[in-house]
């Protein structure tokens, strides 16, 4: 299904980018800092060549959320001489480094990381801002990842920023990431599920008002403000999930609003809001 994805974006002449990642963080040692080098060859590094080389893939994005915490000494040069190797093999390749903003206190520690290391190789770094904060009573108003906020123990998009602006990124290469998926809180989960996401067009048809308005949403008020903080500090915008945004047309604003108003912020275009993304 994935590889059919793949073809069909190729074929529609659409840039095509796919993430590597690892559940542990203990398992990026397998290609970072590999045991046995003829294994890693044979059957991480050659395979992933092929495929990124059959299906005419773009862009590699090396998803690790927790880049100080993967149990491999001078990562960053670990990643620097992987992503010389992957580009000596698939020509005109774009690599990007994708790790939370949750992290941000560390930024601009370079004992901990080196980002001038890394700068000369990859072409783009990607903040993830989708999970910024847990999903409680203030997240489920706010938002989970709120640009600004008056409680000094939530994390914002604006304390990324700054320290996204004092590291030694490149800025020219810093791009932002927008949560586009509603969460669930633990508590209202049953006992088996193994996630807690849905989508919009869900939580917008919900007739279960009292378990939904729990849910932790975008209001459409900061999908706007985040788009518009994306211009103003970064490189650009990248949008997770579009599969959980309300493409059903549920929220009565039309396919996509939750992108669609992300997007306006980016662009300029006057905000509108759309009231049922509003209802908590």
């Amino acid at each position: 299904m994935i590889k059919d994805i793949i073809r069909s974006l190729v074929e529609a002449n659409k840039p095509v980018y796919t993430r590597i990642g690892f559940e542990s963080t203990d398992d990026w040692a397998s290609i970072f800092n590999p045991p046995d080098a003829e294994v890693f060859q044979t059957k991480k590094f050659d395979p992933l060549v092929n495929f990124l080389i059959k299906f005419k893939v773009n862009g590699l994005i090396i998803n690790s959320a927790d880049i100080y915490n993967i149990g491999v000494d001078a990562v960053a040069q670990k990643i620097s001489d992987f992503v010389c190797e992957i580009k000596k093999k698939v020509d005109k390749l774009i690599v990007g480094l994708m790790f939370s903003g949750s992290f941000y206190e560390s930024f601009t520690n370079i004992t901990l990381f080196d980002f001038t290391i890394t700068n000369k190789v990859l072409d783009l770094y990607i903040i993830d801002w989708s999970t910024l904060n847990s999903c409680d009573k203030d997240a489920v108003k706010t938002g989970i990842s709120p640009v600004t906020s008056t409680n000094p123990n939530t994390i914002t998009i604006e304390k990324v920023t700054c320290s996204v602006t004092n590291s030694n990124m490149e800025k020219s290469k810093i791009y932002g990431m927008v949560q586009i998926v509603p969460i669930i809180p633990l508590n209202l989960l049953s006992a088996d599920a193994t996630y807690g996401i849905t989508t919009y067009s869900i939580y917008c048809s919900s007739t279960d008002k009292a378990n939904s308005s729990q849910w932790c949403t975008n209001p459409s008020q900061l999908s706007y403000d985040q788009g518009v903080h994306a211009k103003k500090f970064y490189a650009g915008i990248v949008l997770d999930q579009l599969d959980t945004d309300d493409y059903e047309s549920k929220c009565e604003c039309g396919p996509f609003p939750v992108t669609n108003i992300v997007l306006d912020g980016w662009s300029g275009c006057p905000f509108k809001a759309c009231p049922k993304l509003d209802q908590n």
